[in-house]
């Protein structure tokens, strides 16, 4: 019934009155007395009955941390949840194996692809390295952000995509923004209109809920966190720190990774946020760098290396008709002072934060691209932080 591993309990067969006792002893010696948590593989689990499920429960009470019961089949975790011990213990279902091979991709980004399954669902196949706990993370946040209004897919499923995680979504006929901008270039301002309608649209929506942190503090504590690296002295991360400090609090909902890949237009025309791993609450200007990262600076500087998947096939010049087609609806504005101001001001903002990720994950930015983010904050700290225009 148990084997014991470095990392976990191995649970098999089949646990009910006649043997709960034996699966006691054997999984309280297993455990031992002073562990923090217990994490059980129930994948060989087939059954248990109310006897075994008080034996779970007394090792709840006996260790000081959490129990966890991981890979448990759908019929066993059933038995799991109408008991309510999925309320006690931390219950995760196995994963059941799904394969994208044949599937149309339709969007594409730093963390994910997507890919349509039929017309009213897609997969999103998260790249190696992305933590189960940052995946889950994104279900929650899209499943609050619907309650309060936000346009995003629900997710039914977290499945297995080879050595991958993917997370099945609602969809209905839908491609991203991006793709309709490259399809049909004929209407691609009508595109462009209608989302930055749709991002100006959300920003009006305030977001009270824990499962949303707040954008500026949790920068401003990055930047703190950073200091004593070998790319950006500490005296300029103090730069960033006080420019990131100088947006005012908000509840304003915040998509986090805001660009025409990660909203989806339906065959009706109704719009779709997906790619919800990075959501908070905070001043809208957080969520207008990486329109601005991809489509104003790494296309104005020729850095178009680090956006290549985003880009997605676009030239330079369409990449920068884009960006200025989408500032300019956003801020409801053709005044071109205005305009320089609030691009001065999102750069700013963009390489106070953008520059975290070139000093945690190395080599994702040349050093060339760095040096160019950093000048984007420093230069406008040296001129005198202003009040945000918008």
């Amino acid at each position: 019934m148990i084997e014991k591993t470095e990392n976990t309990i191995k649970l098999s067969g089949r646990i009910d009155s006649t043997n709960a006792k034996q699966f006691e002893d054997e999984l309280l010696a297993a455990v031992g007395e002073n562990e923090e948590n217990a994490v059980l593989d129930a994948q060989n689990l087939e059954y248990v009955s109310s006897a075994g499920l008080r034996v779970f429960l007394k090792l709840k009470k006996g260790i000081k941390g959490d129990v966890s019961v991981i890979n448990v089949s759908p019929d066993v975790y059933d038995i799991f949840e109408v008991t309510g011990f999925t309320s006690l213990l931390n219950v995760k279902k196995a994963l059941r194996e799904f394969s994208v091979e044949g599937l149309e991709k339709v969007g594409t980004g730093g963390t994910a692809d997507v890919y349509r399954i039929d017309e009213d669902k897609i997969i999103k196949v998260f790249k190696p390295g992305i933590r189960q706990e940052m995946i889950a993370k994104e279900g929650q946040a899209a499943k609050t952000a619907f309650v309060f209004g936000v346009p995003t897919a629900i997710s039914y499923d977290t499945v297995k995509v080879g050595e991958c995680l993917g997370v099945i979504y609602e969809m209905i006929n839908a491609d991203d923004i991006l793709h309709h901008i490259l399809n049909d270039p004929e209407n691609a301002d009508k595109y462009i209109d209608t989302f930055a309608k749709l991002i100006r649209k959300v920003h009006n929506i305030e977001i009270d809920s824990p499962d949303f942190i707040p954008i500026r503090d949790s920068r401003m504590q990055s930047i703190q966190a950073s200091k004593g690296n070998d790319i950006i002295s500490d005296e300029d991360l103090d730069k960033m720190y006080e420019i990131i400090a100088s947006a005012p609090q908000a509840n304003t909902f915040i998509h986090g990774d805001c660009h025409i890949g990660n909203v989806m237009m339906q065959a009706n025309g109704e719009l779709m946020f997906i790619d919800m791993g990075a959501c908070g609450k905070g001043h809208p200007i957080f969520d207008m760098g990486s329109m601005y990262l991809v489509y104003k600076f790494f296309a104005s500087n020729g850095f178009d290396f680090a956006a290549r998947d985003m880009l997605q096939g676009l030239t330079k010049e369409q990449a920068t008709h884009i960006w200025n087609r989408f500032i300019r609806t956003y801020l409801g504005s053709d005044d071109e002072e205005y305009i320089a101001l609030a691009e001065e001001q999102i750069g700013a903002f963009v390489g106070s934060s953008i520059i975290l990720a070139a000093i945690h994950i190395p080599g994702v930015f040349t050093k060339e691209a760095v040096k160019a983010m950093e000048k984007l904050a420093l230069d406008y700290y040296d001129k005198g932080i202003k009040e945000l225009c918008f």
